[in-house]
């Protein structure tokens, strides 16, 4: 069989681009083989950069991630946080969305609790503190619509550190939502 040039051209165009990488998906899907929970989370956590930090030389980058968790059909959404420990924080931290703060519930942070044998996302340094939240319908779309969010944390002393991210960091909650 003798192909014409422009067959071969077009052929070619088709194979080259069915090579290339496409880009990953922000949302991905893995079962947690010991507890057989499907877990739903975002590829790479929200980073948010610190604004004020009382400590000079600190961690400058907090991160948030949502995460579903669907266990036989029964489905549970949460809200991961992290960010540096501040000394003696024994307070948990405020997240605003576009300047409101949120209300959060605090859930156990226990892996079997959440269905889970390990966290839903890496521990982002050995000196992070991690807390987790249920997360609302009504918290997720406030902060995948958001133009800002901020994450505080303080300290028993009162000092406190700020991390933002804006809405195109924050692009990829959106993604989550839709899921």
């Amino acid at each position: 069989m003798k192909l014409s040039r422009t067959t071969l051209v077009a052929v070619l165009g088709v194979l080259v681009s069915a090579c290339t990488t496409t880009p990953s998906q922000p949302v991905v899907e893995r079962l947690d083989g010991n507890t057989a929970t499907t877990l739903t989370a975002l590829r790479k956590p929200v980073e948010l950069v610190a604004e004020t930090l009382h400590n000079a030389g600190g961690d400058p980058f907090a991160y948030i991630g949502p995460f579903e968790t669907n266990r036989s059909g029964t489905r549970a959404q949460y809200l991961w946080v992290s960010g540096p420990s501040v000394e003696n924080a024994k307070v948990e931290p405020t997240l605003l969305c576009d300047g409101q703060a949120l209300t959060l519930t605090s859930s156990d942070s226990d892996m079997s609790h959440l269905g889970l044998s390990k966290p839903p996302y890496e521990q982002p340094a050995p000196w992070s503190l991690q807390w987790y939240y249920t997360l609302t319908p009504e918290t997720l779309k406030c902060l995948a619509d958001a133009q800002r969010v901020t994450l505080e944390t303080k300290a028993d002393n009162g000092k406190s550190d700020q991390f933002s991210a804006d809405a195109k960091a924050l692009a990829a909650l959106k993604e989550f939502r839709a899921h």
